[in-house]
């Protein structure tokens, strides 16, 4: 494969170098640089550079840099990652989708832009996975299931088939989402659970099942 496209990565914490390490692995990308607010410029990270802050997004979209990636993760909220989409949107940048070769999709399977999938994670025939979401290391989503737009799926999670999970959700490590359940916008679901009915938007299932819902 030619390698044309250059590559930004927008923050340069642990998810950077899970993204960084499939975009290697990829091997499409001529040239990957990383900006971040917090870490001086010129630091190595697995072999490329931090180049700035955000402040310098305009100046390497003229460079061509036309790709660009957010590599901060999302932990209960998802409000970081959508605040830096809309920033680095208004300069023009795309956002390829970043899948690491370890994993398996479905050639039937529905991609928005700038989705990551990690290693060893597994996308079935069907299923829908809207703009700047994160399916984790090792996680598993069934047939025909629909993941919102900035959702994260985390490590070895496993979504069973035909269910819904809402935009701006996290769903954490080692849960199990039983088939056809439907879980609602801006909700958290707490590493370890098994969900066996439908969960209301802006909820948090706690460690043990428990549900919190936001007045």
């Amino acid at each position: 494969m030619k390698k044309e496209k250059k590559l930004v990565l927008i923050w340069g914490g642990g998810h950077c170098k899970s993204v960084l390490d499939a975009a290697i692995r990829m091997k499409c990308f001529k040239e990957i640089v990383i900006v971040d607010n917090n870490i001086p410029i010129g630091t190595d990270i697995m072999g490329r550079k931090v180049v700035g802050n955000d402040d310098v997004l305009p100046k390497l979209y003229l460079k061509g840099f036309l790709n660009a990636f957010i590599t901060v993760g999302s932990i209960k909220s998802t409000d970081r990652r959508c605040d830096i989409y809309r920033n680095a949107r208004k300069y023009g940048f795309v956002f390829p989708n970043i899948i690491d070769p370890s994993s398996s999709v479905s050639r039937y399977a529905d991609l928005g832009d700038g989705v990551f999938i990690g290693k060893n994670a597994v996308v079935n025939s069907g299923v829908l996975i809207g703009d700047m979401s994160i399916i984790n290391t090792g996680a598993i989503i069934e047939h025909e299931c629909c993941i919102g737009k900035f959702t994260h799926i985390s490590v070895s999670a496993v979504v069973c088939g035909n269910c819904e999970i809402g935009d701006c959700t996290f769903v954490g490590a080692n849960v199990t989402i039983i088939q056809g359940v439907k879980i609602g916008m801006k909700s958290v679901i707490g590493a370890g659970n098994v969900i066996l009915r439908n969960v209301p938007e802006n909820s948090t299932v706690l460690r043990g099942g428990g549900v919190k819902e936001k007045a």
